[in-house]
């Protein structure tokens, strides 16, 4: 008996087989079916959802079946994204029960509110649950709206642009969707607030609003502004997360024993794809990360293989390479990339009008990102002309130079500021910035200018010390599903003065911390600036590893970072691991960094006070 009750959990947690996916038909046109049949080939995950639910029958049906019922007859077969996470028809309703299912096996074990007293959590459980079941069904419910162009055809034979805010398309018509062109990314997530008064029962509404610290942070997560969400935005996001990256890896979850595991090159291409069309990586202007002829598009190589390994590695895909040089062989062994005789790069001048570059690109044939020759961008305007010269190396090209064959826009309205050869192409702070502090400025005014460093990447390997080197081996592997034996980047030039030197003797974690507060307090150390070691980010102070030591001690970097570790000043993951990752992205470029965090208390303790967080630099979550 047991063994079939498994099996049958395994089967409802199955992406739907061959004959179950919803298949296009011949004309484009999908059939306006009722939400029982939307819904049916999906009745296991349904069950297990009102199981994790935990209400009874008639709150199931008033509040939870009533929502899943219009939220299927308003999403239909519509797909979830274009080139992207659950592409395919129904894939809008398959991502939202995922997403449901994730956030209430997460919201379990949460105690919710946070910081309220166990009576008052204890009334508000349902309400939180609730919430998060909610949130997840409407965090991707706009995209229909703002992505999507959708002709509903009757029965007489009359048509119309159909948008899901006027309701519910009427059974027996039929629909066809089309992606819009030029759509502004990530815009769908302001529609949700639209749609919920269509969706929610009035009674489930009138329960949420019953709540004005939920109903705000409610507002937040459907709205995408998870940080302002707290504990439900960190849900809602990490459910969608498990989702994207389950659903772009082949289902490689222990629920989906018998799913396939998708390739790498084709989650690469993927990502290629959904970076290109969300507009990520701007085509055909000055200063873009691609641009097009004829059969071809030509992209940036290090600018576009460090977005994409931020983006997959974000998404939290397994199996993720950390070096570029392992992803460009991974896109010419499967022929994504058009080769140059036995390399993966092209160098190419490229002109448009009068602004004229040479840059080192990957070549790929334009059906690889748009099998449909109708959605292929124009490159009217744009002169790409391979150069006989060859790169020395790969290398050379790609990593070796920092990216200086990126492009460096020299028209008169866009600013090309000087950077060093190892630094992302991101403006700079002004010279007569204050190194330590940003005083009362606007978060606007800090993203314009102090943008952010390229320190340390996850191409870095860091740690000579061995306990150090496997927490960071681990900590990476959790994240990219790929072990770590890079080699350390070398660091920035450490300050003219031997810090050790000025320490007295005795622990070496305590010497680096009072060499870290004082740096800080006299402003002897940067902090928030393209070169800095040292940032500020909302959940406390990160510093960039092992860069931070080595420059405090080049000589024994690895026993400094050791004792700092025993100090424990600094906040472990979720898996107990030492080292988190941080996203450092500007105008044009994004970096990983490797970082220990110092939460808002521990900088309290330290007698610390800190400018505002860097725009630019955002923690990870760790999956």
């Amino acid at each position: 008996m047991m063994r079939t009750t498994l099996q049958q959990v395994r089967r409802w947690f199955q992406a739907p087989n061959d004959a179950a996916v919803p298949q296009r038909p011949p004309n484009g046109r999908f059939e306006v079916q009722g939400a029982e049949a939307l819904l049916s080939p999906h009745n296991g995950l349904v069950s297990t959802l009102k199981g994790l639910a935990g209400v009874p029958e008639s709150h199931w049906q008033r509040l939870y079946q009533a929502l899943l019922d219009r939220f299927a007859a308003l999403v239909q077969l519509l797909p979830a994204s274009e080139a992207h996470h659950h592409a395919g028809p129904g894939g809008l309703l398959r991502h939202g029960l995922e997403v449901a299912h994730n956030a209430l096996l997460l919201r379990r074990g949460i105690l919710l509110p946070p910081n309220a007293s166990p009576e008052e959590q204890a009334s508000q459980q349902d309400l939180w649950t609730y919430a998060c079941f909610t949130g997840a069904l409407l965090h991707d419910l706009g995209k229909p709206v703002v992505d999507q162009a959708i002709t509903l055809y009757h029965a007489d034979g009359s048509s119309h642009i159909w948008t899901p805010v006027s309701g519910p398309m009427p059974e027996g018509s039929q629909y066809q969707m089309t992606f819009r062109h030029g759509r502004v990314h990530r815009q769908h997530e302001r529609i949700a607030p639209l749609l919920a008064p269509i969706l929610l029962p009035q009674h489930g509404l009138d329960w949420l609003a019953s709540a004005p610290t939920l109903l705000d942070a409610w507002l937040a997560a459907i709205q995408g502004a998870m940080e302002d969400a707290g504990p439900l935005g960190a849900i809602i996001a990490k459910a969608d997360r498990r989702s994207v990256a389950e659903n772009l890896a082949g289902g490689v979850t222990p629920q989906m024993p018998t799913t396939r595991v998708k390739p790498l090159a084709e989650r690469l291409l993927t990502g290629l794809r959904h970076l290109i069309t969300s507009g990520a990586l701007p085509l055909n202007r000055r200063g873009a990360a691609g641009f097009t002829d004829e059969h071809h598009i030509w992209l940036v190589s290090k600018r576009t293989i460090d977005a994409l390994l931020v983006h997959l590695i974000e998404e939290g895909q397994p199996g993720i390479p950390t070096r570029n040089s392992r992803v460009m062989d991974e896109l010419q062994q499967h022929g994504i990339v058009v080769p140059n005789e036995d390399r993966a790069i092209w160098l190419c001048d490229i002109t448009i009008d009068d602004w004229r570059q040479s840059l080192t690109c990957l070549k790929i044939d334009l059906s690889r990102i748009w099998p449909d020759p109708d959605q292929r961008p124009s490159g009217t305007g744009v002169t790409i002309e391979p150069s006989a010269t060859k790169p020395t190396t790969e290398m050379d090209s790609d990593e070796e130079n920092g990216g200086r064959h990126d492009s460096r826009p020299s028209a008169p309205d866009v600013q090309a500021p000087s950077l060093p050869a190892d630094e992302p192409d991101l403006p700079s702070p002004p010279s007569s910035m204050p190194t330590s502090h940003a005083g009362t400025r606007s978060s606007e005014t800090i993203a314009d200018d102090l943008a952010l460093p390229l320190p340390m990447d996850l191409n870095a390997g860091g740690n000579a010390d061995e306990e150090t080197t496997q927490d960071t081996n681990k900590q990476i592997e959790a994240n990219t599903g790929a072990p770590s034996n890079a080699p350390p980047t070398t660091p920035a030039p450490s300050p003219p003065e031997k810090a050790e030197a000025a320490q007295p003797s005795g622990d070496a974690g305590q010497q680096f911390l009072a060499w870290l507060r004082d740096g800080l307090t006299t402003g002897r150390l940067a902090i928030n600036t393209p070169q800095a070691r040292i940032h500020v980010v909302e959940q406390g102070l990160v510093l960039v590893s092992p860069g931070i030591f080595k420059d405090f001690s080049a000589a024994r970097w690895n026993h400094v970072q050791k004792r700092f570790q025993k100090l424990r000043l600094h906040q472990r993951t979720h898996d107990n691991m030492n080292i988190w990752t941080c996203k450092a992205a500007g105008a044009r470029k994004q970096a990983l960094m490797k970082v220990y965090l110092i939460s808002k208390n521990e900088v309290s303790e330290l007698g610390l006070t800190l400018p505002p967080p860097n725009p630019a630099v955002n923690l990870l979550p760790m999956a």
